[in-house]
């Protein structure tokens, strides 16, 4: 079983090695490497070890270089170098031999939003987010460019194209190499809104993936998801960083969601309207009466207890 073992080990190191050479060229599949690394924990693992050796032999090579080309000064200039030379050479090879250091190791950073303040986050490749109240964010990866959102987030991405954020929310993933998009999430329902740029969104159970351009808003939501797109204008990307929710046409499953980070409780919705569709604007204010409007405008009914609210269908009058 051992042997087994170790021959897959060895399988998923050749692939690695293959999928970093392939990404040094031009012609490089990026969907196919990112389906790879996200099928399995091990192929991350084994593609950034892979990297990281890479990243180590040249730098070591430049200063095995540099060493050698000392060694092949006359005898009287290598006598005015010091002895602390030939200990950096040997440190070198030391390294390049060393453990390499797991993907595992390196440390995943959490953010959490405040249930009644946004929060911003700056990356160290100047990506900035703004993360709505009670929203989540892990970032890990080996050039912290893996990121998982939970609720309510706009994000700020500088364009590079050799750098790929990808980001988990729910069962969708989203790559983006430079935009500055809206995302709200749920474990099987996703808004992707694009003020400047476009993202590409992986659609779960192998479904496809679908293209979301500047000015343009998808939706995904149901039990048998399917893309919505509908027109948006930048300035209602993430209405909620200047005080209001703006809405087109989506179902309340996916309102209330984008209410409660504001109104400081835990919105819900019946399952038998959860489907009803709503569009308008509700100024967010200190957040009170969003829900309270969201009933009026919809005819709906709320039941109250101490941090959270079900919505559900006005009783018909006799």
């Amino acid at each position: 079983m051992v042997g087994v073992e170790s021959s897959v080990d060895e399988q998923i190191l050749q692939a690695a090695i293959r999928w970093h050479e392939a990404s040094s060229r031009s012609d490089c599949d990026w969907e196919a490497l990112t389906a790879w690394l996200e099928a399995d924990a091990a192929h991350q693992q084994a593609y950034a070890d892979v990297a990281l050796l890479n990243d180590q032999v040249a730098r070591q090579t430049q200063q095995l270089q540099g060493a050698r080309a000392v060694m092949q000064l006359p005898s009287r200039l290598q006598r005015a170098w010091p002895a602390a030379l030939v200990a950096a050479a040997v440190a070198a090879v030391a390294l390049l031999l060393a453990p390499l250091q797991p993907l595992t190791h390196i440390k995943a950073r959490s953010y959490q939003a405040d249930t009644r303040q946004s929060r911003s986050i700056e990356l160290d490749d100047g990506s900035k987010i703004l993360l709505a109240p009670g929203s989540s964010l892990r970032v890990s990866g080996w050039h912290h460019d893996h990121v998982e959102l939970a609720g309510v987030a706009y994000f700020d991405v500088p364009h590079d194209p050799e750098r790929t954020l990808i980001l988990s929310a729910g069962e969708f993933s989203i790559r983006d190499i430079g935009t500055r998009f809206e995302v709200v999430s749920s474990a099987r329902e996703l808004k992707v809104a694009v003020a400047e740029g476009s993202v590409t969104v992986d659609l779960p159970g192998g479904a496809g993936s679908v293209q979301v351009n500047a000015g343009r808003r998808l939706l995904v939501s149901g039990e048998l998801p399917v893309a919505e797109y509908a027109s948006i204008a930048a300035a209602d990307v993430a209405g909620w960083r200047e005080g209001r929710l703006v809405f087109h046409n989506e179902p309340l499953s996916m309102v209330v969601q984008q209410i409660s980070p504001h109104a400081g409780v835990t919105v819900t919705v019946d399952a038998a309207i959860a489907a009803r569709r709503f569009s308008g604007v509700l100024a967010i204010g200190d957040g009170s009466q969003l829900v309270s409007r969201l009933e009026e405008i919809m005819g709906l009914v709320g039941q109250r207890e101490a941090a959270a609210v079900h919505l559900s269908a006005a009783a018909l009058g006799p």
